[in-house]
């Protein structure tokens, strides 16, 4: 009886394919179903494998196209986004307290138990894991997921960490304050906003170590890195920027605001231009290697932006998409609160040769400064 429930259960997430040889830019080449809401961002793994967790609880790992390889019960909603490492070990959150490393084929490897549900991970380039709680801590692992040491913020968190060139890891506290450590642990500075924002924004890192965030005041932040305010920019109307910012070869920064508004500002901190997507925009935009801009809106649209800010096409869900996308070989990826995983033909073959072209700064969601 286990066993037909099982091959049920198996057979309801079968891809619902689609001719690929025919799909045109903005077409579905594919769509999975899962069990539950998509939040996550899909990471890549180097052979193609796309990773994506669901609030079923599931990690789903799909063939490019659209295959079940295997899915990871992690028992629990899975709200953060999996990482990869250079050795293809994936690492997600488990439950309410539980980090997990999985090899490639899905077995566990290790777990590691914290205070709060994971909220985002980071890989340095000595491939110490750096994962940030919704406690309000922010723990160091070594690969083997025994702890180096652990700090605590002021508050809860709800955004990943980011690592700079030099090693510095950046993390964003809900009250409102920026974190940036030294690869030991300690405390190299922190820079507060306005008492009453908080932030949900992942920190974005640019060539010359500028640091990017969005807050709930409606404000995108540029930081000096000695942790010194470059400039802020007020996304006018906009209630909050959940939007983790993009960064373009020419260094324009790309961020979702909540008024439906794609922003694309100039690195000196003006307006470069808005894209309005007639709904909230928490999705965090993906950069195209031909320019092309990808991000999903509240009101259930995927959108793909030319550079100059003209609309180029719209993909229609069934539900939000506060998912980031990722794209390979012609493919944007992405998920929606329908509980669908999708795959659409796109004119970008890859990203953009930039500092930071998409949430986590590449699709294996290293999260650092000239991660892979």
């Amino acid at each position: 009886m286990r066993f037909l429930a099982l091959a049920i259960f198996i057979t309801s997430l079968l891809p619902i394919p689609h001719s690929h040889s025919s799909v045109a830019e903005g077409g579905l080449k594919w769509v999975f179903p899962t069990g539950g809401k998509i939040l996550s961002s899909p990471a890549v793994g180097a052979d193609g494998t796309v990773y994506i967790g669901s609030l079923d609880g599931r990690l789903y790992a799909l063939g490019h196209d659209g295959t079940l390889k295997w899915a990871f019960d992690a028992q629990g909603a899975l709200g953060a986004s999996p990482t990869i490492g250079p050795d293809g070990t994936i690492y997600i959150g488990g439950g309410v307290d539980k980090f997990h490393a999985l090899s490639p084929n899905g077995t566990l490897r290790w777990s590691f138990s914290m205070r709060g549900p994971l909220i985002g991970s980071a890989i340095g380039a000595d491939g110490t894991l750096y994962i940030t709680s919704d406690s309000g801590t922010v723990y160091a692992l070594n690969s083997n997921g025994s702890l180096k040491w652990s700090f605590k913020t002021g508050s809860w968190m709800h955004a990943a960490p980011a690592i700079g060139a030099e090693g510095t890891v950046y993390v964003a506290a809900g009250e409102g304050t920026v974190y940036a450590l030294n690869p030991d642990g300690s405390l190299r500075w922190q820079f507060e906003i306005e008492i009453g924002s908080d932030i949900s924004s992942s920190p974005a890192v640019s060539a010359d170590g500028t640091i990017y965030f969005g807050t709930w005041d409606g404000e995108l932040y540029a930081l000096n890195p000695d942790g010194s305010l470059r400039w802020r920019f007020a996304a006018k109307g906009a209630p909050w920027v959940d939007s983790s910012p993009a960064i373009a070869e020419d260094g324009t920064i790309y961020v979702g605001a909540g008024d439906g508004g794609l922003y694309a500002i100039n690195p000196d901190g003006t307006l470069k231009w808005r894209f309005f997507a007639a709904s909230s925009v928490d999705s965090s935009p993906a950069i195209g290697d031909d320019g092309v801009i990808y991000v999903g809106s509240e009101n259930g649209k995927f959108y793909a932006v030319n550079p100059d800010g003209s609309l180029r096409w719209r993909f229609a869900t069934g539900d939000q998409v506060s998912s980031s996308p990722v794209i390979a070989q012609g493919t944007v990826y992405f998920g929606s609160w329908d509980g669908k995983f999708y795959a659409v033909s796109c004119s970008s073959q890859g990203l953009a040769d930039s500092p930071w072209p998409m949430f986590q700064h590449d699709p294996k969601h290293t999260g650092r400064v000239g991660g892979p």
